[in-house]
């Protein structure tokens, strides 16, 4: 079994050793392992009798009002991914600058709306971090993540948001999809900082365990962009369940989440320490990235996948190579453990 663009995929790796997708302990995904008790009362069958709400006017108005925002300035999406590609579709044939390594996501609906991709890697000797003093953003657009997907480094928000103010002819979209875990996510959010060029996408499906719903937000301070943005986009492409999931979500507390995560956090740096082929890098939100010494990630993949247990090979990631891996954690992180004793 060859490692995907994307974790998650239980059903090809129980596909290929010949098991039930339930019996996948899948570490592969940078999804919570808990979900909302707001899910048990829903009202399927009432939602999925009518058509969604055009445009998700009312779950907008909401986000907008709990951001402090107004409705022009938020757009409902169908999880970041809708909003990636449709911003790449209005960019199309422009050139972008992608902050690597990365969610691979950014390059691939790039590619194909025919952008000219400038990558900027950062280097492991540097722990994969930008010096965002020192950044020149050659383009139209620029898509940076924050906290970072494969590589978990954060940026404060000044480093970016000096990076937004040098460059104010580039739209700079930056995916917080992962700050809801941070211990300091209200000091990190650049909601608060929007500006014409500034374009912030969030989802509801990482910190609450629901990435089938697809559902996700962007703001921005350009109503003009974001009316441009939401016109590409379906009048029912967001469904009527994840409609009544968004306003249900939208006063969740994240911070015990948050909280608890570093405990779980802080455990799994002290189990990783009896593998010394394996330097966890660090790490504020809810997953790792390790480097691996004399050991190939393919090979661990492909170990790790025998015993029912899913990791991430980060080799396909531009800037990574076959000494990384990511792993999400988890309240029971046991067969995650065990499958490395054996490895």
């Amino acid at each position: 079994m060859q490692q995907g663009n994307h974790g998650g995929n239980i059903f090809q790796a129980a596909a290929f050793i010949g098991c039930d997708p339930g019996d996948i302990r899948d570490y592969s995904s940078n999804v919570a392992d808990w979900q909302p008790e707001g899910i048990a009362d829903i009202d399927l069958p009432g939602l999925l009798a009518r058509l969604p709400e055009p445009h998700s006017q009312t779950l907008k108005a909401a986000c907008a009002a709990a951001s402090g925002l107004s409705s022009q300035q938020v757009w409902v999406t169908a999880g970041t991914t809708e909003a990636i590609e449709r911003i790449c579709q209005l960019y199309g044939g422009k050139r972008v600058t992608i902050l690597g390594p990365t969610y691979s996501d950014y390059a691939h609906a790039a590619r194909q709306y025919n952008l000219d991709i400038h990558m900027l890697l950062a280097e492991p000797q540097h722990g994969f971090r930008h010096d965002f003093a020192t950044l020149n953003v050659d383009g139209d657009l620029c898509f940076l993540c924050n906290p970072n997907n494969p590589t978990a480094t954060t940026a404060s928000r000044q480093e970016v948001l000096s990076l937004v103010q040098r460059h104010p002819r580039t739209l700079f979209v930056v995916d917080e999809s992962y700050l809801p875990f941070h211990c300091d996510e209200a000091a990190l959010t650049l909601v608060p900082h929007l500006t014409p060029n500034l374009l912030v996408l969030r989802s509801f499906s990482k910190i609450h365990g629901i990435p089938g719903l697809r559902l996700g937000f962007a703001m921005g301070g350009s109503a003009d962009l974001l009316e441009k943005l939401e016109s590409r986009c379906s009048l029912w492409s967001v469904n009527s369940i994840a409609q009544e999931m968004g306003m249900r979500l939208l006063s969740a507390d994240s911070t015990r989440v948050a909280r608890t995560m570093a405990k779980r956090r802080d455990s799994i740096y002290r189990e990783l320490a009896a593998f010394p082929w394996l330097t966890p890098l660090p790490s504020a939100v809810n997953f790792l990235l390790c480097q691996l010494h004399g050991r190939d990630a393919s090979h661990l993949f492909r170990h790790c996948l025998q015993q029912r247990v899913l990791i991430r090979d980060c080799s396909n990631f531009a800037g990574l190579d076959s000494s990384c891996i990511r792993f999400s954690i988890k309240e029971d992180m046991r067969p995650l453990s065990q499958a490395f004793a054996s490895f």
